[in-house]
C-alpha cells in the first residue's frame, strides 16, 4: 500500500495517518506554528477538525491567532465545554481586570498540564509581561488562579477577607512538601511562598497556590478587590466588618 501524500485536500482524522504526520505537515505549512498546539495539545486540537480538509484546518488556525475580544473568543466551538455561567464570569472578570490595566492579549492557548485551555492576564503594554491571573479551562469547569508576592505586606487585608478568599491563603492546598527535585537552595525550595497569617507561618508551593476552584459571579467583587490590593497603583482603603 502506497504512503498517502498529505495536501490541503487531505481530510483530518484519517485513521491510517498517524498524528505525527499531520503535525509535521502543518508545521511545514504554517510559519511560526504555535508551540502550544504543536506540542502536547496537538491531538485534542486536531480532533476538533475531524472531517475537515487540512486547508480548512490551516485557515482555522490563522483565525485562532487573530486578536479578538473575550466575547468574540468565547463563541468559538472549542469553548462549548464552558458553561453559560462560567462564560458570564469570565466576561465580567475580563471587564474588571482591564480597569486595573491587565488584559488577556486577544488569544487563548493550550492549558498544558492544567486543563484544556488557559486564559492568561498580564500588564497591558509591557514587553516583559507579569502574569497576575489565569483561568484554567477544564472539561469539568474553570479554575481561577491569582498570582501574588510579598504576602506579608498585605497581611492585615488578608486577615479581614471573607473565608472563600482567606482560606486560599490558609488552607492545606499547595502546602510546600520540601521537594527534592533540584529546586532547593540553601536547604529550602526556592519556589516557595512564605508568609504569616493570624500568627501562623505558611509555606506554599509556587506552582500550585492561590487557586480558586468553582469561582462564581457572587464572589467576583472579592476577587477584584484582592487583585486591587496587590496590583492597583493607588489602592483603596478597605474597611471590612
Amino acid at each position: 500500500m502506497s504512503k498517502i501524500i498529505l495536501s490541503k485536500n487531505t481530510v483530518a482524522g484519517e485513521v491510517s495517518i498517524p498524528p505525527e504526520r499531520y503535525r509535521a505537515y502543518l508545521r511545514k505549512e504554517i510559519e511560526g506554528f504555535a508551540p502550544e498546539i504543536y506540542c502536547g495539545a496537538f491531538q485534542p486540537w486536531l480532533n476538533l477538525h475531524t472531517g475537515s480538509t487540512l486547508g480548512a484546518v490551516i485557515e482555522d488556525y490563522y483565525k485562532l491567532q487573530e486578536l479578538k475580544t473575550m466575547k468574540e473568543r468565547l463563541t468559538e466551538k472549542r469553548f462549548n465545554i464552558i458553561s453559560r455561567q462560567d462564560k458570564a464570569l469570565i466576561l465580567a472578570f475580563d471587564d474588571k481586570v482591564k480597569e486595573l490595566g491587565y488584559d488577556y492579549g486577544g488569544t487563548i492557548g493550550s492549558g498544558f498540564g492544567w486543563g484544556s485551555y488557559m486564559i492568561v492576564y498580564s500588564k497591558i503594554g509591557i514587553k516583559a509581561k507579569q502574569v497576575v491571573a489565569r483561568f484554567y479551562i477544564l472539561e469539568s469547569g474553570i479554575v481561577l488562579r491569582l498570582y501574588f508576592s510579598n504576602i506579608d505586606k498585605h497581611r492585615a487585608y488578608i486577615e479581614s477577607t471573607p473565608p472563600h478568599i482567606k482560606n486560599v491563603f490558609t488552607g492545606d492546598h499547595g502546602n510546600c512538601n520540601h521537594c527534592e527535585n533540584g529546586h532547593r537552595k540553601d536547604g529550602f525550595c526556592k519556589f516557595r511562598k512564605i508568609y504569616t497569617i493570624d500568627g501562623r507561618n505558611y509555606e506554599k508551593c509556587n506552582g500550585v497556590v492561590f487557586e480558586f476552584w468553582q469561582p462564581d459571579m457572587e464572589k467576583l467583587p472579592d476577587y477584584i478587590d484582592l487583585l486591587t490590593e496587590f496590583y492597583a497603583e493607588k489602592r483603596k482603603i478597605y474597611q471590612r466588618t
